[in-house]
């Protein structure tokens, strides 16, 4: 752990702050994308390609063969996921976990860093009420561009904690590129288990490896 007192909390939104959208559901979004691109029966492969975590070059591959601009299919695919996760949303089956009340005793300043599309991000914690406990969010625009500066790039983290001004923020995300940013970013990281991690191991190792945000609220206290 860094000696020096945290004078920031920074954490991942999907799977840290809200629940995540089930697999099937983003699936369909992603198969409504080829449609919308024009692709009437695009190979199951291909879906999943472009559902989560997907690469630039991946893109490119899966556009270039139905003939379609990388650009445009990722429009539609972007487009599909944010109306997907609106109503998701909406519906109560995208929502924060309980121990998210306690980052109301958090004293230090507090930032989203996010793969998400920002719009997303921004229009879940407004649902919630929860955009205001947090001074900057951190995350995708819906462009190809985008894909070139998502974690484990640190980018969004360097910039979330100059948002906040804190030179030693504490990072807690849910997954091993989360890890892997918050080290390239030269922070302290929190690899936070949830339902969906539980069993999940981890090839770098984290700061701190726990199992709620209370528990979260106990190191920074004790930094």
């Amino acid at each position: 752990m860094t000696s020096q007192q945290y004078d920031g909390l920074l954490l991942d939104h999907d799977g840290v702050i809200v629940t995540l959208c089930s697999q099937h559901v983003l699936r369909d979004a992603a198969l409504g994308a080829f449609a919308d691109a024009g692709v009437s029966d695009p190979n199951p492969d291909d879906v999943d390609t472009i559902t989560i975590r997907v690469s630039e070059d991946e893109l490119c591959a899966v556009a270039k063969r139905y003939d379609v601009t990388p650009d445009r299919l990722w429009q539609c695919r972007e487009d599909r996921i944010e109306t997907t996760l609106r109503t998701e949303t909406i519906a109560g089956r995208k929502a924060p976990y309980d121990d998210v009340a306690c980052l109301e005793r958090v004293e230090v300043p507090r930032g989203i860093v996010s793969n998400n599309q920002t719009r997303i991000v921004d229009f879940v914690l407004r649902e919630y009420g929860l955009r205001g406990q947090f001074g900057t969010i951190r995350a995708r625009e819906p462009t190809r561009a985008s894909l070139r500066e998502k974690k484990p790039n640190p980018t969004y983290l360097e910039a979330a904690a100059t948002d906040i001004g804190s030179s030693n923020p504490l990072y807690v995300g849910d997954s091993e590129s989360d890890v892997v940013a918050g080290q390239r970013a030269g922070f302290d990281t929190v690899f936070l288990r949830r339902e969906h991690n539980a069993t999940s191991h981890l090839e770098t190792e984290p700061m701190a490896d726990l199992e709620s945000l209370e528990a979260v609220l106990e190191l920074l206290n004790d930094s």
